[in-house]
């Protein structure tokens, strides 16, 4: 817990290759911790690609974040906000390789993800 809150401090001071060293202790940690197939090692993952992404490793956060969504729609569902982040920040990693067909359908399902979401928690209440 402590990591992922140093994570967002230095990432949100800018100091994104210090946030990186810490995310990825961070993710080789909750791997030992809880294995590779958990939705805690898979958010981890998602922050790791998110550093990528802010440092232009577009190539390096792309199969990550492929990765992360995989394993949250096995373990908390395909239109759980977790899932749907990594989806979103893999649509903006295919938009800034240049793949722009790619991501515009990526942020159409998303987007249908997100109604499928609220739909579902409207019928909670």
């Amino acid at each position: 817990k402590r990591l992922g809150t140093e994570v967002h401090r230095l990432f949100n001071s800018g100091r994104y290759a210090d946030a990186l060293s810490v995310a990825e202790q961070q993710l080789r940690l909750l791997g030992e911790s809880y294995g590779h197939n958990h939705h805690e090692y898979a958010t981890a993952m998602n922050n790791v690609a998110t550093l990528y992404q802010a440092l232009g490793r577009y190539g390096e956060a792309e199969p990550l974040l492929e990765q992360a969504s995989k394993i949250q729609q096995r373990t908390l569902g395909h239109d759980h906000p977790h899932t749907v982040a990594s989806l979103s920040n893999l649509a903006t990693v295919y938009e800034a390789m240049g793949q722009s067909e790619r991501a515009k359908a990526m942020q159409s399902l998303v987007a249908q993800m997100k109604r499928t979401w609220e739909e579902k928690q409207r019928k909670r209440k």
